[in-house]
């Protein structure tokens, strides 16, 4: 049955002027403008497909006038981007479910009377970067030559995260709107971002970023949450050199981390032997399993390449990955990747418990009966 309903004007003014043309369908605007104009009305099956499509709540559509959405994130960016002073439908869309999954996860530690998380704000800025390294090891239980026992970037990757998701904090990835396919998150836009909150302090990977990027942005907002600053990182290859003081640290302790200074010094003379600089910098980036920015920023504070070598290794290591194209995965691997165990364990635990919705969990893991059952039961007995 046909549902015809009333949209403000207001709101079709609004909602045509944040969509970005090159990331909605043109029929949408074919659309959007009919309603303006009154040539068609909308109906109700049509809006919910206009808000599925371009990612804006369904209730958006029914206000009287346009919302005033929270983008403060977009300040904390790390570069000062103009094309970021509005960001996109794809990250706003990304925020508001990360901020509901913190929120949930608040009251319900809170409820259960959980202690705040002492990680948040327990960093100090005026700190030295070889203290606070130790600090963050310390709290993560990791050794100063954790990457040892791993096999490469992507396994020191799964490591650092089941320490951080240990050490209570949420850590979420994604390369796409929810699941939709058609929508990716621009790696341009953004790499990564934190949310700081006492009980549930959130990390969200941008998967679009390779492998090494994602290792260290993780790392990097974790540093951001010790300080207890929100974080929006969007430096591709860490080349700039004009950001704040907190920009600073998290980059450098982040680095000290992933190649210890003493461990690094060692490994250069022992290698730096008759061998040119990109030749060692890619073997050291294999004994450090990261990736070869982190490397070679570590070889420039050393004074032993020059910045022009740094930002030639640098900008290399980005075109590099430009060119090679992502592999897909089975689809339940692929969904219980994006979601932080921890979280989902403490939510299929508060549903059975009765504490929580099945509506509600649906909502929080972008799935269905069938899907997040599956994905518990997967959850439950590995893969």
């Amino acid at each position: 049955m046909r549902y015809d309903v009333e949209i403000s004007t207001n709101i079709l003014d609004w909602v045509l002027s944040i969509l970005n043309p090159s990331e909605t369908n043109p029929q949408v605007f074919e659309i959007l403008i009919a309603w303006q104009k009154g040539e068609k009305t909308p109906t109700y099956n049509k809006v919910l497909e206009i808000s599925r499509a371009t990612g804006i709540p369904l209730g958006y559509f029914f206000l009287k006038k346009p919302p005033k959405e929270d983008i403060s994130l977009v300040n904390y960016r790390t570069i000062k981007s103009i094309e970021l002073k509005q960001p996109s439908r794809a990250l706003q869309t990304t925020i508001l479910d990360m901020e509901l999954i913190q929120d949930w996860l608040n009251k319900q530690l809170t409820k259960d009377g959980y202690d705040k998380n002492d990680y948040v704000k327990s960093l100090n800025v005026d700190t030295d970067i070889i203290t606070l390294s130790q600090i963050v090891r310390k709290k993560l239980s990791i050794k100063i030559d954790w990457f040892i026992s791993c096999k490469n970037a992507e396994d020191s990757f799964k490591f650092l995260r089941k320490a951080i998701s240990d050490s209570g904090v949420i850590v979420m990835t994604n390369g796409i709107v929810r699941n939709n396919t058609s929508k990716p998150l621009s790696i341009d836009e953004f790499r990564a971002f934190a949310l700081i909150d006492d009980y549930a302090p959130l990390i969200f990977i941008n998967t679009n970023d390779s492998i090494n990027g994602r290792l260290f942005s993780l790392l990097h907002e974790y540093i951001h949450i010790g300080l207890g600053e929100n974080s929006l990182y969007n430096d591709r290859c860490s080349c700039h050199h004009e950001i704040n003081i907190t920009e600073q640290i998290c980059n450098a302790v982040a680095a000290e981390i992933l190649v210890p200074q003493t461990i690094f010094h060692n490994q250069w003379n022992i290698l730096n032997i008759d061998e040119d600089i990109v030749k060692t910098i890619n073997k050291l980036a294999h004994y450090f399993k990261c990736g070869v920015v982190v490397v070679a920023r570590k070889a420039l504070e050393n004074h032993y390449i020059s910045k022009k070598q740094y930002s030639l290794i640098a900008n290399n290591a980005v075109q590099n990955f430009k060119k090679k194209k992502s592999k897909g995965g089975e689809f339940y691997r692929s969904l219980n990747s994006k979601i932080d165990t921890n979280f989902l364990n403490y939510l299929i635990r508060s549903v059975e418990k009765g504490n929580t919705l099945y509506t509600e969990a649906f909502r929080l893991t972008n799935t269905n009966s069938k899907t997040f059952n599956t994905l518990r039961t997967h959850l439950e007995g590995g893969f």
